[in-house]
């Protein structure tokens, strides 16, 4: 692994939490750019019929107005949309113009296993088998090797994730870079590596991923996108041999899951220095196939030995988060381009280096106080901006009220908060577009001294952006009621909900007891009558074989009958004739 990043955007230093947005950071960025420049910025809710809290902001100036869905703008037509939300229509789009993509055909629901079963043996394995439509890795299982395999991937993704309109495709080995393009030019490229470890040959792999966290916990994008410890995770390590108490080798990589995806713990490097002209040509010829494709994210497959690429996928909605805050490698400033894309005529505006508060902002939208926030246009031009230390011998008393007294009634921007490890000495930053404020605010300070036992001033300038407004930063450990008791409904929220779930899961639970009785019933019933259809059974049999016996004994005593009647018919025979022969004797002798 590289030299970790913790260098970032000098206009975004100190603007963006090291706990990031989430899903929310391509929101706050663009907005910031536009807003910097002097466009009205507009957040607002949608309704929906899942009823989920859905953010929107447009961006305005001189009576033109752009809608945007994180870093969605509406320069990207609908047709686009839907052509990037069909990854097989994708691929149609990209072929027909000569792109390169993986072979590959899409299954709707109706069509069964056995037919994609025979389509992967006539690609070849290995295989990639993702669903028709989704993100962020949903669903996808590349470099199946086998038809084992790809039955028991078959049966989940279409039996347990319900994805039953898949693609089936060819699985290009190389690696994944994904381009951020706006108007058909590339603006910068990422590499997303699967989630890894490096060894060092002195940390167990359980504290090489400790470790790792730390580094992603200082990174806006990375901070809630963690190793985490799974089934899959520990998997892969016991197939290597490995434990989570084995040492690597220095210089030795572990990959923990097979997906590059950046929620997955997957690594996120710049490679824009990377992209050759022909790497280059191939993400414009795509972006270029589909008709109404302002901006993109597209997936590329890399082979960088040979010099190609493959395009696997494009994104109308991609994340800019990875290009401002890679774990390696430079950052690149995607935001500028983009929004001079959509207000060209404010490329050249001399931009204030103040910033707002993004949770502050939000928050009248999240607690449904309202359903729309405009903010105002800050002052445009440079910022003079100056940071005093306050070296005191004595406590606060009000000398922190003050100075935020002072800082508005002079319209100026900044904080003031205490020093690290002091009780007594501050610091603070104040800026404003005209100097003579910031003089006065200086005198305003310097006479209050004595008054608060302030023993030096020392002043120097700030490069660094200020958030607009001024504020008395709260110290790391003080307690603001406010807060504790939000901070108890949450917990009593989160308790009740609790305990509604215990409730169902007792009732569940009862159900599930009540059911298995039932079950016991049935098969103590079944079993029953198992036993009395064997023992009838057996008295079937018995009587088939007294029926044979008395079938022989029967056939046996026609045969006696039958001789019998033979030896009686001989007999009455025999009679008959001696006595027609006694008659004719007596005949003879009654003649005589």
């Amino acid at each position: 692994m590289g030299k970790i990043n913790d260098q970032w955007l000098p206009k975004l230093e100190g603007c963006v939490p090291t706990r990031g947005y989430g899903n929310k950071l391509s929101m706050y960025t663009l907005a910031l750019e536009a807003w910097r420049r002097g466009i009205k910025i507009k957040f607002y809710t949608i309704d929906n019929p899942e009823n989920k809290l859905l953010i929107r902001y447009s961006l305005s100036l001189n009576g033109r107005e752009h809608h945007f869905e994180s870093s969605r703008g509406d320069k990207i037509t609908d047709e686009a949309y839907k052509i990037c939300d069909n990854k097989q229509l994708t691929k149609d789009y990209l072929r027909k113009a000569g792109v390169p993509v993986p072979d590959g055909k899409r299954f709707k629901s109706d069509i069964n296993d056995g037919e994609i079963i025979n389509f992967a043996q006539e690609i070849n394995y290995p295989v990639v088998v993702k669903p028709i439509s989704e993100n962020a890795g949903k669903g996808v299982f590349a470099n199946i090797e086998s038809e084992e395999r790809l039955k028991e991937v078959l049966k989940h993704v279409r039996g347990d994730l319900q994805y039953r309109d898949i693609i089936v495709e060819q699985f290009i080995p190389g690696e994944e870079f994904r381009i951020y393009m706006v108007g058909n030019k590339v603006l910068s490229a990422v590499k997303r590596v699967p989630a890894n470890i490096v060894g060092d040959g002195i940390h167990s792999i359980k504290e090489l991923i400790e470790r790792k966290n730390i580094n992603k916990k200082k990174n806006p994008l990375l901070y809630k996108n963690l190793l985490e410890i799974d089934l899959e995770v520990q998997n892969s390590i016991e197939k290597l041999g490995y434990s989570l108490d084995s040492v690597l080798k220095n210089g030795e990589q572990v990959f923990l899951r097979n997906k590059s995806n950046v929620s997955r713990g997957g690594d996120p490097i710049d490679v824009t220095d990377q992209l050759t002209e022909e790497m280059k040509d191939i993400a414009v010829r795509a972006s270029s196939a589909i008709p109404g494709l302002a901006q993109c994210g597209l997936d590329m497959i890399v082979d960088v030995n040979k010099n190609k690429g493959v395009i696997i996928e494009a994104n109308s909605k991609p994340m800019i988060g990875l290009h401002l805050f890679p774990l390696e490698g430079e950052p690149y400033d995607v935001l500028k381009p983009t929004i001079d894309y959509y207000f060209p005529e404010t490329a050249d505006t001399q931009q204030t280096n103040l910033y707002f508060d993004f949770d502050s902002v939000l928050e009248p939208l999240k607690s449904y106080a309202t359903n729309e926030i405009i903010l105002t246009p800050p002052p445009l031009g440079e910022l003079i901006t100056k940071k005093y230390i306050i070296k005191r011998n004595a406590k606060d008393q009000g000398f922190k009220s003050l100075v935020r007294r002072q800082a508005l009634q002079r319209g100026l921007h900044g904080y003031i908060k205490k020093i690290e490890g002091s009780s007594e000495n501050l610091e603070i930053v104040v800026a404003a577009i005209n100097e003579e404020e910031i003089i006065s605010f200086t005198h305003a300070i310097d006479q209050e001294k004595e008054k608060f036992g302030i023993s030096s001033i020392e002043i120097n300038d700030y490069i660094k952006p200020v958030r607009v407004g001024f504020c008395i930063v709260k110290e790391a450990n003080s307690v603001n009621v406010k807060d504790l008791k939000k901070e108890k409904s949450e917990k009593e929220k989160a308790l009740a909900k609790l305990e509604k779930q215990s409730k169902q899961l007792e009732l569940i639970n009862e159900k599930f007891d009540a059911t298995v009785n039932k079950l016991d019933e049935k098969i103590t019933e079944l079993e029953n009558e198992k036993f009395r259809v064997k023992a009838k059974s057996k008295r079937i049999n018995n009587l088939k074989k007294e029926k044979e016996r008395l079938s022989q004994e029967i056939i046996q005593l026609n045969n006696k009958n039958r001789s019998l009647e033979a030896k009686n018919k001989r007999l009455l025979q025999s009679k008959t004739w001696r006595y027609t022969r006694g008659l004719r004797k007596l005949y003879s002798l009654i003649k005589r």
